[in-house]
């Protein structure tokens, strides 16, 4: 019986450190949070990330040859990038932090200057004195 309760000690002490060591983890990141965006915060982000999709993105993957995004050969194409937005709703801090494209780190120095330059003119209405990271692109789950 004694050794069964310090097997269970042993077990929840264990279990205890590894939750620990996740939530530090999760904490370092400022990934962009709907939840913490008012209505009209969320809806303009979502009009500003559906236009960007469509005229940035679409541009960007002509310009680099990614004709389509698919599992056989190109299953992901992205970059998060950290986003300083100020009091009057101007973006003022826009600083590639990691990509993708088709599963390989961006190390193309000017493909991370058009990401960060494809969002730096965007004066914002409602989403004012934030500061997060935004994925911008698409990743397949295949």
């Amino acid at each position: 019986m004694k050794f069964f309760w310090s097997f269970i000690l042993c077990v929840f002490l264990c279990l205890f450190n590894i939750n620990k060591t996740n939530a530090q983890a999760d904490t370092l990141h400022l990934y962009q949070s709907y939840y913490s965006f008012s209505n009209s915060e969320k809806a303009e982000w979502t009009a500003f990330e559906n236009n960007w999709n469509y005229i940035a993105y679409t541009e960007l993957k002509q310009k680099y040859n990614i004709k389509k995004l698919n599992c056989k050969n190109c299953g992901n194409f992205y970059a998060d990038i950290y986003l300083e937005i100020n009091e009057s709703g101007k973006l003022t801090v826009s600083s590639f932090k990691k990509g993708k494209i088709c599963g390989q780190s961006i190390l193309n120095k000017g493909l991370i200057k058009e990401f960060e330059g494809s969002i730096k003119s965007q004066t914002f209405k409602y989403l004012k004195n934030k500061q997060f990271i935004a994925r911008f692109g698409h990743i397949l789950k295949c």
